[in-house]
């Protein structure tokens, strides 16, 4: 059975040694989990047009197994923006992505609302071809905050992506119920977090508990979110520092961690005055992440829109406490006296003045880490695996 994937947002990259890489939301694990599904895997992305240093290429991107899969590269159509008005590269687009779909038996797309995706939908139908969308995101909210031009389309997408899902076959959500509200169709679904937990051991608990009783006077903040795309709202946190520090809270430090140069960011910790306070650490592979968040006192994650946030999820196996923004599914992930208004610096500042206190954190740690075992792998496996199964069966 030939298995087709295709999704529109994450790209294809390639390294001056010919070897290709996913973007991090992407791994070996996730597409060994396809590969299960089939006898033949064939993953389509938009293509980077970049060549990147091999070292580069391996600390910032996952490494995608040839050998195991195929891949199929298409231009990308949204950068550079000129790209937006040529006829040829569209066609070229939706014509590869026809002839992909008629040779698949079956195909899943993940997050619909782009030429890629919504092609592949119109060629599932075409070819009468079985079908299952992957739901991650809201599409209003991923160009609302994108940029100018994104403002133009965020609401005109919004309605039409609530108009291709009416009839989706299959579903899988990545809430709850936050998504499946805004997007529901007539066909089964399933609501099951992308997020990958393997570790899930109590000695992790028991070591967060012995940091927060010996805990020093410094309270660490930290964001694990893309530096140079500003809807992530790290901004939010450092206005949040400035208030504190004319209240005199000084003891706060703010760490980053992600892609990207953090330009903007820099430029705005010293318009406030906080570069003191704020240290931009840059990328991590992933087996360093999970350190990085051991090292933190509160994870805060202050974006504009999200899905289901990962990073929340990670951070809460770690044993941390979270403040995070009400956007998305995060209502569904921790203590809703932790969410914030999404760039309510003065809510935000609140929040983090209550939760500093020794028996607060506590409370938090052990409240975020039972909560986040329902998405343990062994728990959310065997849900998907199921659902999956029963879509490739029939």
């Amino acid at each position: 059975m030939r298995l087709l994937f295709i999704q529109g947002g994450s790209r294809w990259r390639f390294d001056s040694d010919g070897n290709i890489y996913t973007d991090t939301n992407f791994n070996e694990n996730i597409w060994e989990r396809y590969r299960g599904y089939c006898d033949e895997l064939t993953v389509i992305l938009r293509c980077d047009q970049v060549i990147y240093n091999p070292k580069e290429a391996i600390k910032r991107f996952n490494k995608y197994n040839i050998d195991r899969s195929s891949f199929v590269a298409l231009p990308d159509l949204y950068k550079p923006v000129r790209n937006v008005f040529s006829i040829s590269i569209r066609r070229s687009i939706e014509k590869t992505i026809d002839q992909e779909i008629e040779k698949a038996d079956k195909i899943i797309i993940r997050s619909l609302g782009n030429i890629y995706t919504n092609t592949a939908l119109k060629s599932a139908k075409k070819y009468h071809k079985p079908y299952l969308v992957e739901v991650t995101g809201f599409a209003r909210e991923g160009l609302w905050y994108h940029s100018f031009r994104g403002k133009l389309v965020a609401w005109p997408r919004e309605f039409h992506c609530r108009y291709l899902m009416k009839d989706v076959p299959y579903a899988v959500y990545v809430t709850d119920e936050a998504l499946q509200k805004r997007y529901p169709c007539k066909g089964r679904s399933l609501g099951c977090s992308d997020v990958e937990i393997h570790d899930m051991d109590d000695k992790i608990l028991e070591k967060r508990l012995e940091k927060i009783r010996g805990g020093g006077n410094k309270l660490i903040l930290g964001t694990a979110a893309l530096l140079d795309t500003r809807w992530k709202g790290q901004v939010t946190v450092i206005k949040a520092l400035a208030r504190l520090k004319k209240e005199g809270f000084t003891n706060i430090e703010y760490y980053l961690i992600g892609v990207g140069s953090g330009c903007y960011i820099k430029k705005m910790c010293r318009k406030f005055g906080v570069e003191d306070q704020v240290n931009i650490i840059g990328a991590l592979p992933h087996d360093e992440v999970y350190k990085w968040m051991d090292s933190i006192d509160i994870y805060v994650q202050p974006s504009f829109q999200e899905g289901l946030c990962r990073s929340i999820i990670e951070a809460m196996t770690r044993g941390c406490p979270v403040i995070a923004s009400d956007v998305g599914g995060n209502y569904e992930l921790i203590s809703h006296e932790y969410l914030f208004k999404a760039g309510d610096v003065k809510q935000l500042a609140n929040r983090i003045r209550k939760i500093n206190d020794r028996e607060e954190l506590i409370r938090q740690t052990i409240v975020n880490f039972e909560h986040s075992k329902k998405f343990h792998n062994l728990t959310l496996d065997s849900a998907r695996d199921e659902f999956y199964n029963l879509f490739i069966s029939e």
